[in-house]
């Protein structure tokens, strides 16, 4: 006679014994098949090393519990499954750097996940936060340096997605944004500004209010801009800067497409797109480069600045445009080369890892032939007054007090050998 007491046992532990079961299976997968590449964007958890004393002992429990963690079977199905649930039912996202707007639109909130909430969108709209200190005094020696070098640079400060759209905004940042009073605006009114650099800077918010109403600037899931209206905005700064909008110019012919949200990588699972309005360069007779290949001037160091890319347009002007910007830049700057023979952009994002004489480099390629070139620095409005614009050209210029020094040293021997 069969014995059933230990099966009524087992039945009483179903439960238990299931969920056991269930959750062995992510935890196999976890040590057949170790994490590789993650849709998270950080570093996982390593597996800790033997401990080696009682210190590290101690320390074993925290560190296994967080390598578990992060290499938990079907973790990167579980985390996307997680995002996608939240956004379905409450347009939220798993990340402080992003935030639903009004009527389908969405913004980056936040640059990096160690600021405060709303830290980007503070950067550009009201008085939520002001401008970088020194800025204004930067923008002073910036222009009379480059003058002092025979160059006349122009800036163009974009106007973000928050400013712009700040119909789309959160109800309670609606206001806040829609102002003028923007911290790009209280460099540009600032009393100490100089002429010369406030002659020199285009901040066309009201501008460009207008013209978002006919032509798209900004996708409504990115954050870079992208769309027919940047033809409008190259427009309007060369007619501002040059006058240049008087020059016979056939419009670019345009290709659109449907494309992820450039900072899809921030939300794993969530599946945002827009659509892309960009010129058709072959279409409209424009050769176009992007990448370290279209300047082998710059050798190796090309690959280093990564975001470079160059535009020649035979049946435009004999004429050069030079452009210095932040990632805001390479949008933008094929539809410049309406105007132009030729277009050079070089984003400085990773200026600071040039060498000296890679500098020098750089700096005879792109301001060569004085004369015959049109030189723009373009930025968003975050970028322009919170030091990105300053970290990256800064050692493109010679400081006043080495350029005074330098001179008063010619005078010196100048003077000495009379």
């Amino acid at each position: 006679m069969i014995n059933i007491r230990p099966f009524r046992a087992l039945s009483a532990h179903a439960v238990k014994i299931a969920a056991v079961a269930i959750l062995s299976i992510p935890a196999l997968v976890a040590v057949i098949h170790n994490a590789g590449p993650n849709a998270e964007k950080r570093d996982l958890a390593p597996l800790p090393e033997r401990p080696a004393n009682w210190a590290s002992a101690l320390e074993m429990p925290a560190k296994l519990n967080a390598w578990v963690n992060d290499h938990f079977g079907y973790r990167k199905e579980m985390v996307e499954f997680n995002n996608q649930l939240r956004f379905k039912l409450f347009r939220e996202f798993p990340s402080i750097q992003m935030v639903s707007g009004r009527h389908g639109r969405y913004f980056l909130a936040a640059h990096a996940i160690g600021t405060l909430p709303f830290q980007a969108i503070g950067n550009v709209c009201g008085r939520m936060s002001p401008p970088s200190p020194g800025t204004v005094e930067y923008f002073n020696r910036l222009f009379a340096d480059f003058h002092r070098m025979g160059l006349q640079p122009k800036m163009l400060i974009v106007p973000s997605a928050p400013v712009l759209y700040s119909e789309d905004m959160p109800a309670f940042l609606v206001d806040n944004c829609a102002s003028m009073e923007t911290p790009s605006n209280v460099v540009l009114n600032a009393p100490d500004l100089s002429q010369e650099a406030r002659d020199a800077i285009f901040f066309p918010l009201r501008e460009m209010r207008q013209i978002k109403n006919r032509a798209t600037l900004f996708p409504r899931s990115w954050f870079h801009w992208s769309g027919a209206g940047l033809d409008d905005v190259a427009q309007l700064s060369l007619s501002h800067f040059w006058g240049l909008s008087a020059i016979p110019a056939p419009p670019l012919k345009t290709m659109a497409h449907m494309e992820p949200s450039d900072v899809a990588h921030l939300f794993p699972g969530i599946d945002l797109r827009s659509e892309i309005v960009e010129p058709d360069l072959a279409a409209s007779g424009i050769e176009g480069c992007y990448g370290a290949r279209c300047f082998p001037e710059f050798g190796d160091f090309g690959e280093t600045l990564y975001d470079i890319s160059r535009f020649k347009n035979p049946k435009a002007p004999a004429r050069r445009l030079v452009i210095l910007s932040d990632s805001f830049g390479s949008k933008i700057t094929p539809w410049y080369a309406r105007y132009y023979r030729e277009v050079e952009h070089v984003a400085t994002n990773n200026m600071a890892k040039l060498g000296t004489q890679q500098i020098k480099i750089l700096k005879d390629v792109l301001f060569r032939d004085p004369g015959n070139i049109d030189l723009m620095f373009l930025y968003h409005d975050g970028g322009a007054v919170q030091n990105t614009l300053r970290f990256g050209i800064e050692r493109l210029h010679e400081p006043a007090s080495l350029a005074q020094a330098a001179g008063k040293a010619g005078k010196a021997g100048n003077e000495g050998s009379r």
